[in-house]
């Protein structure tokens, strides 16, 4: 009689030590159990499906992994409850990001405020794992706006940046802030700390940041890189 009951524990821990996986994507095992104040090899055990945590664990992973409690403890959820959150959430096979309201962004604490997610977009998390690439949850979609980088973005379309991407390592479309205004430009790192920043709009003439610039009191950050763009059709 004990043999079913037991197989249905080990399934059930093995598909919660997954989710418990996913919760914790943006967090190294170390300081996920950090912050859970546990041992690292307990966060493993619970993750190998060898033991499974109790109540007031779970409820910390989904507060601090940003998943919803009630999938993490059954795995299902409506995508109704998928909460406004400053960063993407993973649930089963969706990751689900957050689209930030661009005209209310621009300035001081941009990326910062759930009060200006609009919505958690739905993307399939194997595209954004590994077409992309992207491990963590630090992601934002945001809308183009003005017509600077015609015609590779028009106004409306829609762009997914990797807000940990802040350093130019590798020429590509950014978004930036420059003097209390948000852009999304092409940059290109030159020798001598010099940051090319251009559109692909030819009305739009390109100009240089000085490393200068960048190190000093002026308003000027780069925010994230773009890896996804959505096309509007009009």
């Amino acid at each position: 009689m004990d043999r079913p009951s037991n197989e249905l524990r080990d399934a059930y821990a093995a598909s919660l030590g997954e989710r418990i996986r996913s919760c914790r994507a943006g967090f190294t095992r170390e300081e996920f159990a950090r912050r859970l104040d546990l041992h690292v090899n307990t966060i493993g055990k619970f993750e190998r499906g060898i033991t499974i945590p109790d109540a007031f664990a779970l409820l910390r992973m989904a507060e601090i992994g940003k998943c919803p409690a009630e999938w993490l403890l059954t795995g299902q959820v409506k995508s109704d409850k998928i909460e406004r959150s400053v960063q993407a959430v993973e649930v089963g096979e969706y990751i689900y990001v957050p689209h930030f309201d661009v005209a209310l962004s621009a300035g001081n604490g941009v990326f910062c405020d759930v009060e200006r997610v609009v919505a958690m977009r739905p993307f399939d998390a194997k595209f954004i794992r590994q077409d992309l690439g992207i491990a963590h949850n630090e992601l934002a979609l945001v809308s183009v706006i003005g017509n600077s980088m015609e015609p590779l973005l028009r106004s409306r379309d829609t762009t997914m940046l990797d807000l940990r991407a802040k350093d130019v390592l590798t020429e590509g479309i950014h978004a930036i802030r420059l003097d209390g205004a948000l852009m999304l430009k092409q940059l290109q790192r030159l020798p001598g700390k010099v940051l090319r920043v251009s559109s692909s709009n030819p009305e739009y003439s390109p100009f240089e940041i000085e490393g200068s610039d960048a190190e000093s009191h002026r308003d000027f950050s780069v925010l994230g890189r773009v890896r996804w763009g959505g096309v509007t059709f009009n």
